[in-house]
């Protein structure tokens, strides 16, 4: 996986992954995932429902498999 910091040296990213948009693809009602919208710009974990708000998504990470 490459990440770095971004721009402002405030977070790390990666270009690898992309959001979900939520109007392509909704998550599963009521499921924990990363949960954003434009306006914010900021992740939440939170269950997903629908007309919260929210604008893309994005599974939570796992632990591999050792």
């Amino acid at each position: 996986m490459t990440h770095k910091l971004d721009s402002t040296q405030a977070a790390v990213v990666t270009h690898e992954n992309k959001w979900i948009p939520v109007a392509k693809q909704e998550p599963p009602y009521g499921a924990k995932c990363l949960l954003t919208d434009d306006a914010q710009g900021i992740a939440y974990v939170r269950r997903y429902r629908p007309g919260d708000g929210w604008t893309h998504w994005f599974p939570l990470p796992v632990f591999p498999k050792e």
